[in-house]
């Protein structure tokens, strides 16, 4: 029973991984004001990478003509906000990690269910990071048209488009379920171990 408590929560953790990776990243919606047309679209980390990398249709917008990404100055105001989210999204990696090394050395349950929990708190605290990193885009004070450049042409798109929802995409969702249900899974056992110990000393009296 131990041996299988211990699998389960190894392959539970492990999808920490594939979910970062192929989950929707960020969806997005933007769209017209002259007339009544939007744009919606989602993207996963996989892709980012790959664009990234160039080998991504959008890796020649993105990487420009010099083939490397600098980081738009646009982008400084909330700065801070995405450092953060991106560190709350690499401790729930690595507190996933640590949940698929400790089941392979040790079957305690404390361990488990506290780092189950930080990976809950750290996935909501990498949400609230991202909305507030959101916020002035959505309010406009920060216009993604100026990725286009400073001039006569960022002016006309600024006042044509505006980004009617910019939100995690779901991965995050998966985030939370897959830590909670370390956690469930861990309190299912120690109730089947309270179980099982109380039919021994029943069985022994």
């Amino acid at each position: 029973m131990k041996a299988l408590y211990r699998i389960v929560n190894g392959i539970l953790a492990a999808l920490i991984f594939p979910a970062a990776l192929f989950l929707d990243l960020i969806f997005f919606q933007v769209s017209a004001t002259v007339v009544d047309y939007g744009l919606e679209e989602s993207i996963t980390l996989k892709r980012v990478i790959d664009i990234l990398m160039g080998n991504d249709r959008l890796s020649t917008i993105v990487l420009g003509e010099a083939g490397h990404f600098e980081w738009p100055e646009i982008f400084d105001p909330i700065n801070g906000k995405l450092i953060a989210f991106v560190v709350f999204f690499a401790l729930v990696l690595v507190t996933a990690l640590f949940i698929i090394i400790w089941s392979c050395c040790s079957s305690k349950r404390i361990p488990v269910v506290v780092a189950g929990a930080l990976g809950v708190i750290f996935s909501i605290a990498m949400i609230i990071c991202f909305n507030k990193a959101a916020a002035p885009i959505l309010a406009g004070e920060i216009k993604l048209t100026a990725l286009a450049g400073e001039g006569l042409l960022s002016s006309i798109l600024g006042g044509l488009i505006q980004v009617d929802t910019l939100m995690l995409g779901g991965f995050h969702n998966a985030f939370i379920i897959i830590m909670g249900l370390i956690i469930v899974w861990t309190g299912a056992y120690y109730l089947v171990e309270l179980g099982d110990n109380g039919e021994s000393e029943k069985k022994k009296k």
